[in-house]
């Protein structure tokens, strides 16, 4: 077979796997990874809760970092009773405040639209409560707006840790954590935060489009080429 029909063919191939695997993004594997207990701390940072400049209490709870998170602020927010949450001795420790004790929502973004990729924290939901569970709605970036919902049983007597982790190039642009039915949060504690980006690009799916057309117009002058010699 003439070398320009195996040019052409492997052209072809290659511009519609391209321009597959660019259709059918939406529809791989979620980039997002909850794991229940401890996942380790590496590559995290603790959220600190002592720097004065900041806000503790109220609609508004703020930590910041001393690690690789330096220069982040951290915002915790609430959708749940009055909206008040505050702070607790120990490690990053936040609390439901006045009015809103114990608390059942809260979620977590840093500052001037950074982004994260990796978030741990320890729940203590209020004893007694049968069948206590949470959801996690975790907004991520990759190539656009994305949502990623998942639910979990805590346990209502004991400390219940999780680690979120995105993959794939995705970043985090906010972690609401809710409580369901009856279940209330005592406190969530031990929050650490890694993978900070700053606000820039993500990688875009499109970008396998452009890559699929260019070939598949590579293709397609291959052919007209053919095609002339042929009636030559």
């Amino acid at each position: 077979m003439p070398r320009i029909f195996n040019l052409q063919r492997l052209v072809l191939s290659l511009a519609a796997a391209v321009v597959m695997m660019a259709a059918s993004s939406t529809a791989w594997a979620d980039p997002i990874t909850i794991t229940v207990g401890n996942p380790g701390n590496a590559g995290t940072d603790n959220v600190l809760f002592n720097n004065g400049a900041l806000v503790h209490a109220g609609t508004l709870v703020q930590g910041d970092f001393n690690g690789a998170g330096a220069g982040f602020i951290v915002d915790f927010t609430s959708a749940s009773g009055n909206g008040n949450l505050g702070v607790s001795g120990g490690q990053a420790v936040l609390v439901g405040g006045a009015g809103n004790t114990p608390f059942t929502n809260v979620t977590v973004q840093l500052e001037n639209g950074a982004t994260f990729q990796k978030l741990i924290f320890n729940i203590d939901v209020t004893n007694g409560l049968q069948n206590a569970s949470v959801q996690f709605t975790v907004n991520y970036t990759l190539a656009g707006g994305q949502v990623f919902q998942q639910v979990f049983s805590v346990d209502a007597n004991g400390q219940n840790f999780f680690g979120i982790q995105a993959a794939e190039g995705a970043v985090i642009n906010s972690v609401t954590i809710q409580a369901l039915g009856n279940t209330t949060f005592a406190e969530i504690n031990q929050w650490r935060l890694g993978g900070f980006n700053t606000v820039g690009e993500v990688p875009e799916p499109a970008s396998l489009f452009l890559l699929g057309s260019g070939l598949a117009g590579t293709a397609g002058m291959v052919r007209r080429r053919l095609k002339n010699r042929q009636q030559k």
